[in-house]
């Protein structure tokens, strides 16, 4: 990709920036996705609607993506890798801060981690207080649902973690990556009121997912498919791009 920052020399990001002053971001974590998903799976999703997303676009920069995030809910789960929300909030200070310097004002976010959704947004208010540039942020689980909820077919309130979303994702962008032979379906019994779906939420709450999953699945990846993942994937793309294109 041509528009890709760690590919490029320095010379041809200087010609980059003479045509556009956007950027995308992607983040994702380094976090138990159950016994079936690589730990990097959130990274692996934003990465790979950031590079559709920018392919689409043309002129925009890609940035690397951010392969650790606020994960501390999964760390009782080998692999875990968690910062602190003010350790994350001056990792992307900085890196804004870098890229604005170069001529990159306009900042996109791509998230794909629910975990970092909060810090994420507290951080582009400081930044923007700070300097003077232009940051969204897209959290890509929010957007999806839509039109998840034509084609699921996991029960209302089972769908929170290596679920029938991401693993279909999976199947789409790294089939080779998914341990197709261990899915296990496995859904909380929360106290009513209480969701992970952002759709359905009247409150929220603190939560460690060894106290609520034993394998880390929350919801039920045996309800994935190729063909979810594929119109998933579509329908983020176009409409992360869509809607970068009118801001």
């Amino acid at each position: 990709m041509k528009n890709y920052l760690p590919d490029l020399t320095w010379q041809e990001v200087d010609e980059l920036r003479k045509k556009t002053n956007k950027v995308l971001i992607p983040i994702g974590s380094l976090e138990q996705h159950g016994p079936h998903l690589p730990l990097s799976t959130d990274t692996m999703i934003a990465f790979e609607v950031a590079k559709r997303v920018a392919k689409r676009l043309k002129n925009i920069a890609l940035a690397p993506p951010i392969t650790i995030g606020f994960s501390i809910e999964h760390m009782d789960f080998p692999g875990t890798l968690s910062l602190e929300p003010t350790t994350l909030m001056a990792f992307l200070r900085d890196l804004c801060s870098s890229l604005a310097r170069h001529g990159f004002k306009k900042i996109f976010i791509i998230n794909s981690h629910g975990g970092n959704k909060a810090t994420i947004e507290s951080a582009i208010q400081s930044i923007k207080n700070e300097l003077d540039i232009s940051l969204y942020s897209f959290t890509l689980l929010d957007i999806v649902q839509k039109a998840f909820g034509k084609v699921r077919e996991s029960p209302r309130g089972e769908i929170g973690h290596a679920d029938e979303v991401e693993t279909s994702l999976m199947l789409t962008i790294h089939s080779e990556k998914v341990r197709k032979d261990k899915f296990i379906d496995e859904s909380p019994k929360l106290k009513p009121h209480l969701t992970f779906e952002g759709s359905d939420k009247e409150v929220s709450f603190a939560w460690k997912t060894k106290e609520i999953s034993k394998s880390g699945v929350i919801g039920k990846p045996s309800k994935a498919s190729l063909e979810k993942g594929r119109l998933l994937l579509n329908y983020l793309t176009d409409r992360v791009t869509e809607i970068i294109r009118n801001l």
